[in-house]
C-alpha cells in the first residue's frame, strides 16, 4: 500500500505539526495514516537536499521528489502473511524474514504450524516475543487447515512452510485473486544434478517428482503473481538444523572428522539474514512475479575446507579422514550433514533483477559461529558418534 504526500518547506529548518494522508487500499477502503509533531521532527532543506531526524512513520520504501518548494514522498507499507515450519532447516527464515520486513515499515503477522507448548521454547520460535515486541502478530496453527488463518487482508504472503500441494494447496486457493504477490520458498534440492554443471542456475531441469515441484506448476496454472526461491545451506543465529555444528562436535572434542571422499567438493553455506534479505526484496517488487531465484553466498567452499576454517577459527588442529560413502553402508539421514556430492548454485539474477547483495561470507563468520557454539553449551552434551565409527572404519 503506499502512500503520497506533498508538503511546502521553508530553506530553515521547520516543525511539522501534523500531516494527515488519505489513500485507497486494494479492497477501496480509506487507509489513514497520521504524522503528528511527536512522529515527524525537525526537518531542513539544504542545497536541494532533503535531511530529517529519525524517521519513525512505518514505511518500508520512500521516494522524496522536488517540484519547486515542494516535496513529495512515495512510501510503502505492506501488510504480511508468514506461513512458517515447525521445524527443519528452513524454521528460521521466517524468524529473521519478519525482523527485516518489521525494520523496513512492514506489518508482519506469522501463522507457523505446530503445536505452540512444544516449539515455543525452541529455536527458532523462542525467539518471536522480540518479534511481538517489535509489533508482529503470532498465530500457531496448520498453515493448511483454512480455519487457522487470520482474518484481514493481505498484501504478500510468504509460504516457508509446505513442501508438497497437500500442505500448500489450501493456503494457495485461500489467497488466490486476494494478494500482490505469493512467494512460495522451495528448495535447491528439487534440481536435477546433470552430471556435468556443478552450479545450479534458474532454468535447469527440476525433478517432476519432486513435491515442491508440483506446487511450483499449480502457482503457474492458478495465475498467481508469485515468485519461487530455491534456498541451500543455511547458517547463522537460532538455526533448528546443524550446519557447521556437525564440523564442531568433532573439532572441539579432538575426535577425527569423517569426510565424503574425496573432500574437495563445493557447497554455498549462506547466512539465514542473508537468505532473509533477498526475500525480503519482494513486496512491490513487480518484477519479481513468476520468476524463480536460487539463494545462497556467492563464494562456494569444500568438505575439507570447512573443517580447515573451523579448526583454524577455533585454534585447534583438525585430523580428517575421507571414506567412501557406499561401503560405509550409512541409513538415510545418518552422518554427514549435507549431499556427498557439489551443491551450489548460481545468484547472478537475483543481484541483477533484485538488486541483492550478500553481506556475508564463511570464512568471516566461522570465528564468531565457533564462540556461539561454545557459549550454547552444547559442548557438555552428549553427541552420537556411532556412524562416525562406521566411516572411520572404511576411511581410506
Amino acid at each position: 500500500m503506499g502512500f503520497c504526500c506533498g508538503a511546502v518547506f521553508s530553506q530553515h529548518s521547520v516543525l511539522l505539526h501534523h500531516i494527515r494522508v488519505l489513500s485507497h487500499c486494494r479492497n477501496s477502503e480509506s487507509a489513514k495514516l497520521e504524522m503528528t509533531g511527536s512522529m515527524l521532527q525537525a526537518c531542513s532543506l539544504r542545497s536541494g537536499s532533503f535531511t530529517s531526524g529519525r524517521p519513525v512513520a512505518r514505511c518500508s520504501r520512500h521516494v522524496v521528489t522536488r517540484t519547486g518548494r515542494s516535496l513529495c514522498a512515495t512510501v510503502r507499507a505492506d501488510s504480511v502473511l508468514i506461513a512458517n515450519t515447525k521445524g527443519g532447516g528452513h524454521a528460521f527464515i521466517g524468524l529473521h524474514l519478519a525482523k527485516q520486513l518489521l525494520d523496513s515499515g512492514h506489518s508482519v503477522t506469522i501463522l507457523n504450524d505446530g503445536d505452540e507448548a512444544k516449539c515455543k521454547t525452541k529455536a527458532p520460535y523462542s525467539q518471536y516475543d522480540s518479534l511481538q515486541q517489535q509489533g508482529a502478530k503470532i498465530h500457531w496453527g496448520s498453515p493448511s487447515d483454512t480455519s487457522a488463518i487470520p482474518s484481514g487482508d493481505f498484501d504478500v504472503v510468504y509460504d516457508n512452510n509446505g513442501k508438497d500441494m497437500d500442505a500448500c494447496k489450501p493456503l494457495i486457493d485461500a489467497f488466490k485473486g486476494k494478494v500482490s504477490h505469493y512467494v512460495f520458498v522451495a528448495s535447491a534440492g528439487a534440481y536435477v544434478p546433470d552430471g556435468i554443471h556443478a552450479g545450479l542456475k534458474e532454468g535447469d531441469k527440476r525433478k517432476e517428482s519432486a513435491g515442491h515441484v508440483a506446487v511450483e506448476h499449480y502457482l503457474e496454472s492458478e495465475k498467481l503473481p508469485y515468485t519461487v526461491f530455491q534456498p541451500l545451506y543455511i547458517y547463522g543465529p537460532h538455526t533448528a538444523k546443524d550446519c557447521e555444528q556437525w564440523f564442531l562436535d568433532r573439532i572441539l572434542r579432538d575426535r577425527i572428522v569423517p569426510i565424503p571422499a574425496p573432500g574437495n567438493q563445493l557447497v554455498a553455506l549462506s547466512h539465514v539474514e542473508d537468505v532473509a534479505s533477498m526475500l525480503a526484496k519482494v513486496p512491490g517488487n513487480k518484477a519479481a512475479i513468476g520468476q524463480h531465484y536460487n539463494i545462497c553466498s556467492d563464494r562456494c567452499i569444500s568438505f575439507d575446507g570447512i573443517v580447515k576454517a573451523a579448526a583454524a577459527a577455533a585454534g585447534q588442529e583438525a585430523s580428517v579422514v575421507h571414506y567412501d560413502v557406499k561401503k560405509a553402508e550409512l541409513k538415510k539421514g545418518e552422518g554427514f550433514p549435507f549431499r556427498t556430492s557439489h551443491f551450489f548454485a548460481q545468484v547472478e539474477k537475483a543481484k541483477a533483477e533484485l538488486g541483492w547483495q550478500p553481506k556475508h561470507d564463511f570464512l568471516s563468520d566461522i570465528k564468531q559461529l565457533v564462540e556461539e557454539y561454545k557459549a550454547s553449551g552444547r559442548l557438555d552434551k552428549q553427541i552420537d558418534f556411532s556412524a562416525d565409527d562406521k566411516c572411520i572404519a572404511v576411511a581410506k
